[in-house]
Formats: structure tokens, sequence, C-alpha cells
């Protein structure tokens, strides 16, 4: 990929996320980290509701199938362990029902939530 082409995409998924954050923001989550960078992988969102802990991925692609299509078993896998990280860096935290969640993002669309994803996709 061309260094505009990378440029754009990780432009398009900054978009992604801000829509996917706001969405959370007005069905009561509060956001607790944005692209969560760990040397085990990146968490896009982090999100609380009550005691539950959501890691989310966020997915833009053409279309909601094509974004929920993208997810792939080794990306499940470094998600967890970059999770796992975070966890131990707030450990404030670690008391929270941890969950893993996909929101898929279209144009002209809004995102969708996927909450518990990760037996969902399987």
């Amino acid at each position: 990929m061309s260094r505009l082409g990378r440029r754009a995409a990780e432009r398009g998924g900054r978009i992604a996320e801000t829509k996917c954050a706001v969405w959370l923001m007005l069905h009561g989550w509060r956001i607790v980290a944005r692209r969560s960078k760990h040397p085990v992988g990146e968490v896009d969102l982090v999100a609380r509701r009550g005691r539950v802990l959501a890691f989310i991925e966020v997915k833009a692609r053409g279309s909601v199938s094509a974004a929920a299509e993208s997810i792939l078993p080794r990306q499940q896998e470094r998600i967890a362990r970059a999770a796992a990280a975070f966890l131990q860096t707030r450990p404030h935290l670690a008391a929270l029902d941890p969950r893993f969640d996909v929101m898929l993002v279209a144009p002209r669309r809004l995102p969708v939530h996927i909450p518990n994803a990760w037996h969902i996709l399987r």
C-alpha cells in the first residue's frame, strides 16, 4: 500500500472510530480509551457501561457484510492479548465484566454494534 493509501486508510479508520465512540456515548457508554496500543496489539475502543467493560474492534468497509467478514480469528487473538495488556496497566478495571464487541461501519449507515461478538462470529 502506498503512503497516500495508508494515510487515507488511517484517516478513514479514525473517522469510523469517532462515529462509533459518539454512537456508544449516545447509548450510555463511557469511552475509557481510544486506540489503546500495546506491544501485543491494539484495541480500537474501550468502553464501559455499568459493570461491563467492552473491548471494541471497529471495522469500516464498503458494506456492513464486508466489514463483518473482515474480522479474522488471528485478529481476535491479537485483540484479546491487547485487552489483557490493557487490564494489566489499569488494575482498577480488572474487576469489571470484560467482553469483546465489534462495531461495523459502512457509508451512509449508522454503526452496527455487535455485543459479545467473539461468540457470534465464530
